[in-house]
């Protein structure tokens, strides 16, 4: 058994002040707000350190394209039919990909890999967690939620390809008859055999996966909550830069929202309002957020500058600190596993010199299921 002690512990809800953290197996079984230590336990005195839940990206194409690879070895888009909800993430993952050390010497454990917003329909992402380990070992939840996409990226791809969709009525025609075919599909009583395109959409349509919108625009997100309204699927918005324009509209109809990449500058019209103060104005109408890199198109070991820069822009600390552990988690269908330190959780646990918003901090260790890899 191995118990961290000292430090200011944030459990995925609150701070707990020089707290001991009980692991065991890979598991967290029991976290003491004081110190009564056996004597045959080793102890980790972590004094003056920041201890958090491994962090958790939930929007990333990690291992998807390769850090430093060129464009074309990228497995992030299968842009050659506008429907493809039969294809997962999963099947591109390359855990070599540098970018993966890189985040866990970061305190990145954990990430939803998915499709990208080529298509309107892109396809199922996975939950992994970034050790060493096969494919196999390191899925946390293979099916976590359906891509799609509105705006700009579906319709720009097939306009340079001269193929339908190319305009905005026409990607959410393309939503909208697979959706109805999954549907028909669903109440066949009998069937020769299984569609595999169709069996996707049927887990959004039963909400047994949430569809993970991509859209930025105003324009985008209202047809988003039509599609949601006429197919009565669950639905997390990806990006939303205009959602504070219409946060009141959102409340309730959405899981949450998923903000970023928020560094740099729009590289489109739709995306101009994407800004760090959007969590703290969405957060205001009540809705979840979560924090992402939205990997390779900022940083993933960045992340918690992100939350930092959030944070300065008036999104609450402890708000903040949840977007990118145990909100992302909620959202992923994961909060049994990860996302805080409780008992019975898995042993994912980030420790810091200092305050994680803080630039000079940095992360000395990193465990994942219990086991120390940074």
């Amino acid at each position: 058994m191995i118990v961290l002690t000292g430090g200011k512990i944030f459990t995925g809800e609150e701070f707990i002040e020089n707290g001991a953290i009980f692991i065991e197996n890979g598991k967290i079984v029991k976290v003491l707000r004081r110190k009564r230590l056996p004597s045959n336990v080793e102890v980790i005195d972590l004094k003056g350190k920041y201890i958090l839940p491994g962090f958790i990206d939930p929007h990333t194409h990690i291992g998807m394209r390769d850090e430093g690879a060129p464009r074309d070895y990228s497995d992030v888009n299968e842009a050659t039919d506008p429907a493809t909800p039969h294809i997962y993430a999963i099947d591109a993952y390359n855990p070599l990909d540098p970018a993966v050390e890189k985040a866990l010497r970061n305190g990145v454990t954990t990430v939803f890999i998915t499709p990208g917003s080529a298509n309107p329909i892109g396809g199922i992402g996975s939950v992994i967690k970034l050790k060493k380990a096969s494919i196999s070992e390191i899925i946390v939840k293979k099916e976590a939620g359906l891509k799609m996409a509105l705006g700009e990226n579906p319709k720009l791809t097939y306009r340079e390809r001269k193929s339908f969709p190319t305009t905005r009525m026409a990607t959410a025609a393309v939503i909208r008859e697979w959706f109805t075919k999954a549907q028909r599909y669903g109440e066949e009583k009998k069937r020769k055999e299984k569609d595999p395109k169709l069996e996707n959409i049927l887990k959004a349509l039963r909400k047994e996966i949430p569809c993970r919108i991509h859209c930025h625009s105003v324009q985008d997100i209202e047809t988003a909550l039509r599609l949601r309204e006429e197919f009565g699927f669950e639905m997390i918005l990806e990006h939303a830069s205009d959602a504070p324009l219409i946060a009141d509209k959102l409340k309730g109809k959405v899981k949450g929202i998923v903000v970023g990449p928020l560094f740099g500058v729009s590289s489109k019209p739709e995306s101009k309002n994407l800004s760090f103060e959007n969590p703290a104005r969405l957060s205001a109408h009540g809705i979840p957020i979560a924090i992402t890199s939205d990997h390779p198109f900022n940083a993933i070991y960045y992340l918690n500058l992100y939350a930092a820069m959030s944070f300065k822009e008036g999104l609450d600390e402890i708000t903040a600190l949840k977007a990118i552990t145990s909100t992302p988690a909620e959202f992923l269908g994961v909060s049994d596993r990860v996302g805080y330190i409780k008992k019975g959780y898995d042993a994912d646990i980030v420790v810091f010199s200092g305050h994680p918003f803080d630039i000079m901090s940095r992360v000395e260790m990193v465990f994942i299921d219990g086991v120390r890899v940074v």
